[in-house]
């Protein structure tokens, strides 16, 4: 078994209960010519989202033995408390969806934007880096033990970042949050510090995913899976072009780094890479995402907000299609798949 995070007394028995778990389960067979995984985000936003999650979706994602899920962040409603008690009460309730892995890659609600005034009533606010702590500490509590074969990492003092390989794909949490990714609505910490502090995870996720493309050569990866919680393409019209500087912290484009990385990346690749996110209102496939410059690189944005209940993204991954690679579609509703605006 593989275990790149510490654990200590509970945390060690915690470990070594999800080990045994793990080897209790069937073994999940992966075809060669496909792979199949669950992508959930966008809730839920409120109790009553919360119990339909239990009654209906958790059901459901257990029954199609999918080999692990990703949450894409926001499991709390942006105008919900930001409270430790609800925010460890909804990310255990995520973490006991399914009986294999879930991975998870923070939202600007449980963090960025717990301190938005226009948003939150003043009792609800807290300060959003106090907040990110928690999370970090949360993830830390509840460190994933995977069988041999998974190639598992996560990235050292970054632990919202993981890498893992299923299969013949190479998967990882990057983590980009709304909010212009934790630039905009600075209400209760120290501005410069928090600025500070957005760039070092801009760097830590360049090298992140520089690692995960490594990674994938290395294996000899069929595709790359790479999640996130933001929607790098939704940029407000007046920052369009206008990079983030050392002088220019806030009103600027901070999506434009990781978008021109990636870019460069998958066309090194040369094999499908899917970018997969949530946070904006649409279920749509952008298959021209990568442009001419890394034509096999794909953005989905994964149902969220939009559908009448809460649902989940069921992708597969078809290794020799190239005209389809990944196959797209709702766990159990009947949104439509658009193609992306």
């Amino acid at each position: 078994m593989l275990s790149f995070l510490n654990t200590k007394g509970s945390t060690a028995a915690l470990a070594l209960t999800i080990v045994l778990s793990l080897a209790a389960m069937p073994t999940m067979a992966v075809a060669d010519d496909r792979l199949r995984f669950i992508v959930f985000g966008d809730a839920p936003y409120s109790d009553e989202q919360s119990r339909e999650l239990e009654e209906d979706l958790a059901p459901m994602i257990r029954e199609a033995k999918v080999p692990f899920l990703i949450h894409l962040g926001d499991f709390k409603g942006s105008k919900e408390s930001c409270t430790k008690l609800l925010i460890r009460k909804r990310y255990n309730q995520l973490m006991n969806l399914h009986p294999r892995p879930v991975f998870y890659t923070p939202g600007d609600n449980e963090w960025t934007d717990c301190d938005h005034t226009k948003k939150l009533e003043p009792k609800d606010r807290r300060p959003e880096l106090e907040r990110l702590d928690f999370l970090r500490t949360l993830i830390r509590s509840r460190p994933l033990t995977l069988p041999d074969g998974w190639n598992y990492a996560r990235q050292p003092n970054f632990p919202e970042n993981a890498r893992w390989t299923q299969g013949k794909v190479m998967f990882a949490t990057v983590h980009i949050v709304g909010t212009n990714n934790g630039r905009h609505y600075i209400d209760k910490d120290d501005i410069e510090r928090a600025l500070d502090l957005v760039d070092k995870r801009d760097e830590a996720n360049r090298v992140w995913l520089k690692e995960a493309f490594d990674a994938a050569h290395k294996y000899n990866s069929g595709a790359v899976v790479i999640a996130s919680q933001a929607d790098v393409i939704d940029v407000e019209n007046d920052v369009r072009d206008m990079p983030c500087s050392r002088t220019v912290r806030m009103r600027c484009d901070a999506f434009a780094p990781f978008r021109d990385h990636l870019m460069r990346l998958a066309a090194g690749f040369k094999k499908p890479v899917l970018f997969v996110h949530g946070d904006t209102k649409w279920f749509c496939l952008d298959k021209t995402f990568g442009g001419k410059i890394a034509p096999l690189l794909w953005r989905l944005n994964a149902l969220g907000d939009t559908t009448s209940k809460v649902d989940a993204t069921d992708i597969t991954v078809r290794f020799h299609d190239e005209n389809r690679p990944f196959e797209i579609k709702p766990l159990t509703t009947d949104e439509s798949l658009e193609k992306c605006r």
